[in-house]
């Protein structure tokens, strides 16, 4: 399986959702699930903001070697599951039946855009990212046991 986080500049929300959701894969022991990050509206090339990599360190999640990338029609093609930050992500890439918001497969909500704020809201944003994510591990657990 292969999940794409959405955001809009593929710095902050949807890198720091890709490493957290690793890390959740690797602690429960699976293996088949590929995770990825990319933006709507990408600063291509970018590293991740340095208060999201902070955030990131203070929450003990590992950090991988990120560069931020646009999201095109083959990475949606070749996707299971597109998953986006807000509505906003969701309707700029159209209503396709693999994308949602993590809102609406968790009931969290959209995850605000922490970009240019201090470190302490972007550990916020971790925050709320990673109540999402608990709640969307089942939901993924499932649709691997389906397959």
């Amino acid at each position: 399986m292969k999940i794409i986080f959405v955001c809009s500049g593929n710095t902050c929300r949807s890198p720091m959702a890709e490493c957290a959701f690793e890390e959740m894969l690797r602690e429960e022991g699976i293996k088949d699930v590929t995770v990825e990050s990319r933006g709507v509206v990408a600063n291509v090339g970018a590293p991740i903001s340095e208060n999201a990599r902070k955030a990131l360190e203070n929450a003990e999640i590992p950090l991988k070697e990120h560069v931020a990338t646009q999201i095109t029609i083959e990475d949606i093609q070749n996707a299971d599951l597109v998953i986006c930050m807000t509505e906003r992500h969701k309707m700029r890439l159209g209503s396709l039946p693999k994308v949602f918001t993590l809102g609406q497969m968790t009931g969290c909500g959209d995850i605000v855009d922490p970009y240019g704020k201090d470190e302490a809201t972007y550990r916020e944003c971790l925050s709320e990212i990673l109540a999402a994510l608990q709640k969307l591990m089942p939901i993924i657990k499932r649709q691997l046991t389906l397959k």
